[in-house]
């Protein structure tokens, strides 16, 4: 289209140039009607009516609430912006993709787009301060926005949590305890005697006195703290002397109700050694105790107190922390650690009693970056200020993940025509205009590579004669990504700079190398190998093609236009695309520009500016001939 654009102009200067009569006649026309008009400005003017002559005039327009009069040296229109941007839809779509645009995609204020509104604010004065006059060199700009789509692996960060809680285990120790022995002295140790009290061999009467006696031994070998003596179960007490191996008498008063009375402390005590004891009285009361005391039926004790080591069980608490990770984190780099429950006390109960630790931090929350966010095929349009992301949709996705996003970015493109205003009009000096108007620029790259693709896909269909038909036949391959390590086959880029490339096969390099030309799409990522149930080996899978136009054509129509895809990560289906899906594929809405470097490199094919200059210098070549050679 646009090259018959170019021969009509061509033809049509060719007519001018070779008529210069014709063309005279038609000046002197013109100047004679101009004459014949002269002078009938004031009363065209006196007459005029805008109601009729403009269509929809007002002669209060909203625009003059804004104006505050000659005595006012300013107009802020604070309010009303502000009511714009809150109320108009302008203004609510301009709010609305500001806060809908992801972190990190702010268009630049370098963006064409941006640009011509504040060239607009800084030439506003030009416009109003009454300062243009006559004629003006003026350009004509058109804005022209296409979408290119591209692809690339996302930023993948895994989360690890690690918990603190209190436990222990019980343990035996060794203690020091108090500890003591209680000893009866049987029924039989006790022994009665009698003896002369008063009048013993004269003429009164004789008064006899009655001896009790005991006899007792240490039941062990041991270093007591003390000892004590008690009675129970007699009518009254009894004084009684207590003599240890026949020296260190004591003499105790033992109550009948069994209250221990000490004897002696810290002494040494054996087997062989002998307790004796002897209460004497002439009352009744002494007989009385001994029938009770030979008979059993009351008792006489003697305790000893002494210290033991005794086995103790007990339960020591302390910290033990457990790691949750949904991933092997050899795979990833750790990026940061954030407590998620502060410095505090911590109790727990065992058997009923309590047990209380502190700690700085009882859990963490760990980040690790397990895939870095790449350019992939996007680098040209994430490095250009005049593109924008549409539209992000997630390729595939692993353990709930995604790793590879496909992307359309807007971009914006600018074409320029020269000309003059004068009076209000615009008079373009050169055919550029017409391009500036049609706003198209490299229209023809994009229709050569229409053709170019439909020509490969009729040759493939050519070559197949006619037996299962398909067009653009790619072949699945694979690459590998261990999880110890960083060791990555499937990098998109830095391809022999990477110590970890090393281990990869010749057929994952180049794969690595068809991946930077896009030749490739990405089908999926799997696990390839396990080892106790932990995944070490990650496999990337891929559908490579000879040509951008076979990846374009199987991108963009078989899978996003006819959602025909491309089989699991595992077993990719690489297939040709039927006869029938290719005349379902809209090829206008195929996003070339990828093909379009090969297309410059295999011919000398020019953009639509390159043409129009070309056709500019045909005109300006002609007219030099017609003149006779005057430039």
């Amino acid at each position: 289209m646009t090259q018959c654009r170019l021969l009509l102009t061509l033809w049509l200067a060719s007519l001018l140039l070779a008529s210069p009569a014709s063309a005279n006649q038609q000046y002197n026309q013109g100047s004679e009607f101009a004459k014949g008009i002269k002078g009938q400005e004031q009363s065209a003017i006196g007459g005029f009516s805008p109601a009729s002559a403009l269509p929809s005039y007002t002669s209060a327009p909203p625009e003059s609430g804004y104006y505050g009069g000659v005595t006012n040296a300013s107009t802020d229109l604070t309010s009303q912006g502000n009511t714009a941007l809150h109320q108009s839809e302008i203004g609510k779509t301009i709010t609305e993709s500001i806060l809908n645009t992801p972190a990190g995609n702010k268009p630049s204020m370098d963006a064409p787009f941006i640009s011509v509104g504040t060239d607009a604010q800084n030439k506003a004065e030009s416009v109003t301060d009454g300062s243009f006059d006559g004629c003006i060199e003026q350009k004509v700009t058109h804005t022209e926005y296409t979408n290119h789509v591209c692809s690339r692996d996302t930023r993948v960060d895994q989360y690890c949590s690690r918990t603190a809680s209190i436990t222990g285990q019980w343990k035996e120790r060794w203690v020091e305890t108090n500890a003591f022995i209680s000893t009866q002295v049987p029924k039989s140790g006790f022994k009665k005697s009698t003896y002369c009290a008063s009048g013993c061999g004269g003429n009164h009467t004789e008064t006899t006195g009655y001896i009790i006696n005991f006899e007792s031994t240490p039941p062990f070998n041991e270093n007591i703290t003390s000892a004590t003596i008690s009675m129970s179960g007699t009518p009254s007490q009894l004084s009684w002397k207590i003599h240890y191996n026949s020296k260190n008498q004591i003499t105790v008063l033992t109550p009948s109700n069994g209250t221990p009375v000490d004897l002696w402390g810290a002494t040494t005590v054996n087997t062989n050694d002998k307790i004796n004891g002897a209460t004497s009285g002439t009352n009744r009361r002494i007989l009385d105790s001994y029938d009770l005391l030979s008979t059993g039926k009351a008792t006489l004790t003697l305790t000893y107190h002494y210290k033991k080591m005794v086995s103790e069980r007990y339960f020591e608490p302390y910290i033990t922390w457990s790691e949750t990770c949904p991933f092997h984190k050899a795979e990833g780099a750790l990026t940061n650690t954030q407590c998620v429950d502060g410095a505090s006390n911590k109790t727990i109960y065992v058997e009923g009693n309590p047990y209380t630790m502190y700690s700085d931090c009882w859990a963490y929350k760990d980040t690790y970056l397990t895939q870095s966010q790449s350019e992939g095929s996007c680098r040209e349009h994430m490095n250009n200020p005049a593109c924008t992301i549409a539209n992000r949709q997630c390729a595939y996705t692993l353990d709930g993940f995604c790793l590879h996003e496909n992307l359309t970015y807007s971009c914006e493109h600018k074409t320029t025509g020269a000309g003059v205003m004068c009076g209000g009009t615009f008079f373009c000096k050169d055919g550029s205009c017409a391009q500036s108007a049609a706003g198209k620029n490299n229209a023809f790259q994009k229709a050569v590579s229409q053709l170019a693709a439909v020509a490969a896909a009729g040759k493939d269909v050519a070559a197949l004669n006619g037996a299962d038909v398909r067009a653009f036949t790619g072949k699945a391959q694979f690459c590998k990504k261990f999880a110890a390590g960083f060791s990555n086959c499937c990098k998109d880029s830095g391809w022999g700079q990477d110590v970890g490339l090393a281990s990869c096969s010749s057929e994952e390099k180049a794969l690595g190398a068809a991946r930077q030309r896009k030749l490739t799409i990405d089908i999926g990522e799997f696990c390839s190998k396990k080892v106790i149930g932990v995944c070490v080996e990650k496999k990337r899978s891929y559908c490579v093609f000879d040509s951008k136009l076979a990846q374009i054509v199987q991108q963009q129509g078989r899978q996003w236009q006819l959602g025909v895809g491309f089989g699991g990560a595992s077993s990719p289906d690489c297939r040709g695309i039927t006869i029938e899906q290719l005349q379902a594929i809209q090829f206008d809405n195929l996003d070339f520009s990828n093909f379009y470097e090969d297309l410059q490199n295999g011919s000398a094919v020019p953009e639509d500016n390159a043409l129009l200059q070309r056709a500019q210098q045909q005109i300006k070549e002609q007219v030099n001939n017609h003149a006779g050679g005057a430039q």
